[in-house]
């Protein structure tokens, strides 16, 4: 089936609708954590995360700042070329079940509407975008979601990911999967990391934002725990001085939901039958994995997206223009079911510590 036929399907796998096509991005004070007790103590407990500042790869354009030096290394031809990042994470088994439940009462992180005009130019960037002009499906895309590339100093390899904007006291927050950012168990931290919104088959219309810092759960640095495979990014403001969220509108944050939520995914899997080139989405409840009392502490839906979708943002109350970061893309089994870790107060903790850093 020629790639042009599958960009133009839509098909009901299990419980989920796949559709092709894309989606839109909405203050934000702290997130208050509002858990007692053991459960407080619990999720103190696994909320410990490591932040670095973000590095370019040794010798990529010497005398340029970091930001410069990370988004010069993409050229087309290494962006063409670059794998998906589901390879990092092949054979990395979840942990035993620890929780049975959520961490506290359920909350959220409003979303946020941009608030300034994208740089000279880009005006109209998404709507000339618009996945009804390309994929014959009313869906508008997402300025708020795109494509994530990096380097991985471990292997010498180029990797890419998927990942959305999330509303913040900076403004300059990305939330994407851990092993987006750090290799997990024996690995290094990624370089040369670039947040790309609404790439569209190599047209990048609101250019690029660099890593200033990487933060991951030591959850997932130390042991590859697949239930912490959670990260956040804080980028410098563009080649304008721009933030991302002033730009592109930051979706919204939700903790400590029920394991059924009906969420939007958008994502850019790049592993056929995709390629990489544009936003997909997929709609559905969701569900728990497991039997119990042997149920993980994730969230599932079955998607059938591919690697390249690593980090995609799970958008709860999703709107058709904005939603609530529900959970992450983080792997996909071999029957089609896509999962991403359970967000509770623990993820809202670092999402805290990282919400007003610049």
């Amino acid at each position: 089936m020629r790639l042009s036929e599958i960009r133009r399907r839509v098909v009901l796998i299990g419980s989920a609708t796949f559709v092709t096509g894309a989606l839109l991005a909405v203050t934000a004070g702290s997130v208050q954590a509002a858990s007692t007790g053991g459960s407080r103590a619990e999720a103190a407990s696994s909320s410990a995360a490591a932040t670095v500042s973000a590095s370019a790869r040794s010798g990529a354009r010497a005398g340029a700042s970091t930001a410069d030096q990370a988004a010069s290394y993409w050229t087309p031809e290494r962006m063409r070329s670059a794998i998906s990042a589901d390879t990092l994470v092949n054979g990395v088994k979840s942990s035993a079940p620890t929780r049975a439940k959520p961490t506290g009462p359920a909350y959220s992180v409003p979303p946020a509407a941009p608030v300034k005009p994208a740089v000279a130019g880009l005006a109209g960037a998404a709507s000339a975008g618009n996945a009804t002009d390309r994929a014959g499906v009313a869906v508008n895309a997402s300025a708020s979601v795109g494509k994530v590339f990096f380097h991985n100093p471990a292997n010498g390899g180029n990797y890419v990911c998927s990942a959305g904007t999330v509303n913040s006291g900076s403004r300059l927050l990305v939330m994407t999967a851990g092993h987006c950012v750090h290799g997990g168990q024996g690995g290094q931290w990624m370089q040369n990391w670039v947040f790309v919104p609404l790439y569209n088959y190599g047209a990048e219309p609101y250019g690029r934002w660099s890593a200033k810092w990487l933060t991951t759960f030591n959850a997932w640095i130390n042991d590859s725990n697949l239930e912490r495979d959670v990260a956040y990014v804080t980028v410098w403001p563009n080649a304008s001085g721009q933030r991302p969220v002033d730009v592109l509108g930051g979706n919204g944050l939700s903790v400590n939901y029920s394991f059924q939520q009906f969420v939007t995914i958008l994502a850019y899997p790049q592993a056929p039958p995709f390629d990489g080139g544009w936003q997909q989405y997929c709609q559905g409840t969701t569900s728990r994995p497991g039997t119990w009392p042997f149920q993980e502490y994730k969230i599932q839906l079955r998607c059938g997206f591919t690697g390249g979708s690593s980090g995609a943002v799970w958008l709860r109350a999703y709107n058709g223009n904005l939603g609530y970061v529900n959970g992450v893309m983080s792997t996909l089994n071999s029957s089609g079911w896509n999962k991403s870790p359970y967000f509770d107060t623990a993820v809202a903790d670092v999402y805290n510590s990282v919400a007003n850093r610049v």
